[in-house]
């Protein structure tokens, strides 16, 4: 009889040991779903303010319906946007190009990304710019900095994690509108 006790006693421990550690990884690796999601969505003003539309970065909690129109809804990760323009009015315009990205594991695969979409977009409006506002960031739904930032309204990407910015004419010049690491990245990146 003392051996059965034994026994159950072992088997029953063995038990516990066995499914234990499995329930408590699960409970461990299952993280709430975050409520936040990142859009690239377009945007327009009203016709009575000239009615012109630009792509933003708009943040909304889960599924909600954004009041603008929707291109792409993004992974956490890094998200980069572009403006650039390329010619000038005394040889017959000006030529502008936008892009935004987002979703990318680094801040030089979300510029290389966003200089491909710019130019499937525009004709290749971007790789042959005079000038460029390129900027990139991090975006997380469960960073804190990113949870107190507006809902349903286009985002400035100065408010993002590890935000940065160049503006610059083409070939790059470094100056306090394009700072040397940011010019470094994007000459890396593929922009001249």
């Amino acid at each position: 009889m003392r051996n059965s006790l034994l026994s159950a006693a072992f088997a029953l421990t063995l038990v516990i040991a066995l499914f234990l550690p499995s329930a408590m990884v699960a409970a461990q690796t299952t993280a709430p779903t975050p409520d936040l999601t990142l859009s690239i969505a377009q945007t327009c003003a009203p016709i009575a303010k000239g009615g012109r539309c630009t792509l933003g970065f708009v943040q909304t909690m889960g599924d909600a319906l954004v009041e603008s129109d929707v291109q792409e809804r993004c992974a956490p990760g890094w998200v980069a946007s572009i403006k650039a323009l390329r010619g000038s009015v005394e040889k017959g315009g000006v030529n502008r190009g936008q892009a935004l990205v987002c979703g990318h594991a680094s801040p030089q695969e979300a510029i290389r990304s966003l200089m491909r979409t710019c130019d499937e977009k525009t004709n290749g409006i971007c790789s042959d710019a005079n000038d460029v506002t390129v900027q990139w960031a991090l975006w997380s739904p469960t960073s804190d900095q990113i949870r107190t930032l507006p809902r349903n309204q286009p985002l400035a990407l100065s408010q993002f994690e590890q935000a940065a910015r160049c503006q610059s004419p083409v070939p790059l010049v470094e100056s306090a509108d394009c700072p040397p690491q940011a010019a470094v990245l994007l000459r890396q990146s593929g922009l001249r």
